[in-house]
């Protein structure tokens, strides 16, 4: 079937895109004791840029990207304390403090998209999504104090994620677009977590 469509394809397109998204964790530790409390995650601003191969024939496209992005999540650790000791060097409470960081996830996303249009410039699209994890890297304002348990820092990753891309786009010109997608990742990457991403970005056909 997809033989017989390369064949009949009647265009042919290759291009650059680049956008901004949002990304997140979400917990997927459920009832797993090592790996709860790691902190809430929310959303952090990356990007991505790269270059497609556009192949369609009547109202329907199939799209190949191959992007370079960076992605991650915040998280937000509110429950650490330190003791509170009187004159005499014994602790009579506690404080708490708050712990944030940002992970940083340097990737290779390799998307398959697969476009319908419901008019001459709107299309619906949805299609798998490969992603290759090259670093992860954590920066923060924020400091561990001395004694407290950091085990719930994030350090190290898995490389490698799979989900789904489900989106919608339009034409601004013949050769101009701009596309919105949601990603869902189906993997439970270090037994605890999986990711969402928010893309939003412009496609320029060069051929």
């Amino acid at each position: 079937m997809l033989i017989n469509f390369i064949a009949s394809g009647q265009e042919h397109h290759i291009g650059i895109k680049a956008g901004g998204n949002l990304a997140k964790f979400t917990d997927a530790s459920g009832n797993d004791y090592r790996y709860r409390n790691r902190g809430d995650f929310k959303f952090k601003p990356g990007f991505s840029a790269g270059a497609f191969y556009n192949l369609g024939s009547g109202n329907y496209q199939l799209q190949a990207e191959a992007l370079f992005s960076l992605q991650g999540t915040q998280v937000n650790k509110d429950d650490l304390s330190y003791p509170i000791f009187n004159n005499n060097g014994d602790q009579v409470s506690s404080s708490n403090y708050d712990y944030k960081y940002e992970v940083h996830e340097w990737s290779i996303l390799v998307p398959l998209m697969s476009r319908i249009f419901v008019t001459k410039g709107l299309f619906l699209e949805a299609g798998p999504q490969a992603t290759f994890i090259l670093e992860r890297n954590l920066t923060s304002d924020y400091q561990v104090l001395e004694g407290e348990n950091d085990r719930f820092i994030m350090r190290d990753g898995d490389s490698f994620d799979f989900g789904i891309n489900l989106g919608m786009g339009h034409h601004i010109t013949p050769s101009l677009l701009v596309d919105f997608r949601a990603y869902a990742g189906f993997l439970k990457r270090e037994n605890e977590i999986k990711s969402i991403i928010l893309n939003l970005s412009l496609e320029y056909r060069i051929w």
